[in-house]
């Protein structure tokens, strides 16, 4: 390999680093100061390079922008379980052992990047129309999707009764993104972990018993 193309692939990764480094520096800054706020030469300072240098990666800030919510779109799916992952542990496990398992593998996968795009888009929804779509497309529809289709794989195993998956999903989902907020605040030291942790395990309980309808829980349904 000759030296010029050993130095153009150099060149290459370090602007592969750089591009990396800002986009990680702007979530972080973006979560935690607000988008307004943050001007382009407080990025530069976080990575230790010129401002005009940013240019030669992102043409504006609203590129950078961009650019997370294309990143979380991409990845926020990969915080559950895949289908062939939820089949197999559809197989031998309760309802409460599967939620729980989905909660948990979010705790796995957990990414910085990812999670600070997320406090992002939970801020900027309300005046940005971008951050606004990705929030009901990622957010809100996509995993209401993904547990509608959960549930029902659970009542043709016959593990839980006959319930409206769609109703289910949805509240389930509403109720996650709350204590997913919650969350993310103990982790920022506003809130107590162990309590947001508890909660999330009371909520999986309270909507297992209600789509199983056992006696004495919510939403049983004597149909004797």
């Amino acid at each position: 390999m000759s030296e010029t193309k050993k130095k153009n692939i150099k060149k290459r990764k370090k602007g592969i680093e750089t591009t990396n480094k800002i986009l990680e520096a702007s979530a972080d800054l973006f979560a935690h100061k607000g988008y307004d706020s943050v001007p382009m030469v407080k990025i530069a300072q976080v990575v230790g390079v010129k401002e005009s240098s940013l240019y030669n990666h992102f043409k504006s800030k609203a590129a950078i922008l961009e650019t997370l919510f294309d990143i979380f779109k991409k990845r926020a799916p990969e915080f559950r379980p895949s289908e062939s992952e939820l089949n197999k542990i559809l197989m031998f496990m309760q309802p409460e052992e599967i939620f729980k398992n989905i909660l948990f593998y979010f705790g796995r996968h957990e990414d910085s990047i990812v999670e600070n795009i997320a406090m992002v888009i939970n801020n900027e929804k309300y005046r940005n129309a971008e951050a606004a779509n990705v929030y009901y497309r990622c957010v809100v529809k996509e995993p209401s999707d993904y547990y509608e289709r959960l549930i029902e794989k659970m009542s043709k195993r016959g593990i839980i009764r006959q319930v409206d998956a769609r109703i289910f999903a949805e509240q389930y989902n509403y109720v996650s993104i709350s204590l997913t907020k919650e969350y993310f605040m103990a982790k920022n030291g506003l809130a107590d972990m162990q309590t947001v942790v508890k909660y999330m395990i009371k909520t999986i309980n309270f909507f297992c018993n209600m789509m199983k309808g056992n006696a004495g829980d919510p939403g049983y349904e004597d149909k004797t």
